[in-house]
């Protein structure tokens, strides 16, 4: 009774939350308007502040991307945005002077999903958002206690699949299955963007050979993932994609940016080598704490 209850007063909580609006911003050359995420939304996913959600600029908002396969520009085309969250990208990407043809994201959390829904859209741009059914303790406890559901079936021409603070969140099993399933979403002349926690494996030299991560939650290991660098390599050369760029984190143990595009090469890396900044590559002790980024 008590369980029943407590989901009532959630789903009315994320109902008053779908109708609730902390401003708007201006579409660049329309009498459009998007609003902002609510407070309660913004906190779960992280950074709190309105700027962080805006692009009043209307500019690109990773650059002009001209990196792997792609022209300049080129992979703001069609986007899908897995682990969408409350919008923050979407918003931003909405908010471009030249906005994607077509936008889909998806997310665990169903009262961000319905907030997306009612308040981020752009006529003229094909955008859709939809609830993933997949279970989380912290960020959907309501949700089917199940691990993974395919992504697949949105399509295989998207120009850049974006998975933004997903893969610092998942077991080395859902990572490897999401992984296959955002390549499966990419066109041939498409990229994936992915932001990662790396830890350097020689500090924990009680890992078995089978173990490549490590967990800072004992109720949602998920909270927080780091991921063995050479544990990437290894299933990046399995699922024949290589690594086009990276924007190493300035700050030790924070996540770090990586892009990938289909392709096989003897060095997955291409090249890159991460710095003494994630988490102490390179270094003979530990990287001094800074606090929360």
């Amino acid at each position: 009774m008590f369980r029943r209850l407590k989901r009532m007063a959630k789903s009315a909580v994320d109902y008053v939350q779908s109708d609730r609006l902390d401003g708007t911003t201006p579409i660049p050359g329309s009498d459009e308007e998007l609003a902002f995420p609510p407070l309660q939304y913004r906190r779960t996913v992280g950074p709190t502040q309105t700027v962080d959600f805006d692009n009043p600029s209307g500019q690109r908002i990773w650059g002009d991307l001209a990196i792997g396969p792609l022209e300049a520009g080129e992979a703001y085309g069609k986007i899908f945005d897995f682990g969408c969250g409350c919008g923050r990208n979407a918003r931003q990407l909405l908010l471009q002077h030249e906005p994607p043809q077509r936008y889909v994201g998806v997310d665990v959390h169903p009262g961000m999903i319905r907030w997306c829904q009612k308040h981020l859209k752009r006529r003229g741009v094909d955008v859709r958002f939809d609830h993933h059914d997949v279970w989380s303790p912290t960020y959907a406890p309501e949700n089917s206690r199940r691990e993974t559901l395919p992504l697949r079936q949105y399509g295989d021409d998207f120009t850049l699949v974006n998975a933004h603070s997903v893969f610092t969140h998942l077991y080395e099993r859902q990572t490897e299955f999401y992984l296959e399933e955002c390549r499966a979403l990419i066109a041939d002349r498409g990229i994936l963007r992915t932001t990662w926690f790396f830890f350097n494996r020689e500090w924990f030299p009680v890992l078995a050979p089978h173990q490549h991560s490590l967990f800072v939650n004992d109720f949602d290991p998920s909270q927080a993932v780091y991921y063995d660098w050479g544990y990437l390599l290894d299933l990046l050369r399995r699922l024949e994609l290589v690594i086009v760029h990276v924007n190493w984190t300035s700050k030790p143990g924070y996540q770090n940016e990586v892009y990938l595009a289909k392709g096989t090469a003897e060095d997955v890396s291409g090249g890159f080598t991460p710095p003494p900044t994630v988490l102490g590559f390179g270094g003979s002790e530990p990287p001094p704490y800074d606090g929360p980024e």
